[in-house]
């Protein structure tokens, strides 16, 4: 039987930028979801600015 750990991860989303400030979460934010990709957690769902993941343990 398959067995997970879970993670959740609280990353502000609604927030009053321009472009330019969008850009720059969004790069930030895709480069800690490579972080955790890399340890292997997989983004099952995202709840009012939490992200919820998971990884085979």
């Amino acid at each position: 039987m398959k067995k997970f750990e879970y993670k959740v991860m609280a990353i502000p989303t609604a927030v009053a930028l321009g472009t330019k400030g969008y850009e720059k979460i969004a790069a930030e934010f895709e480069t800690e979801l490579n972080k955790v990709g890399a340890e292997g957690w997989e983004l099952i769902q995202r709840v009012d600015g939490l992200f919820f993941l998971k990884r085979e343990i």
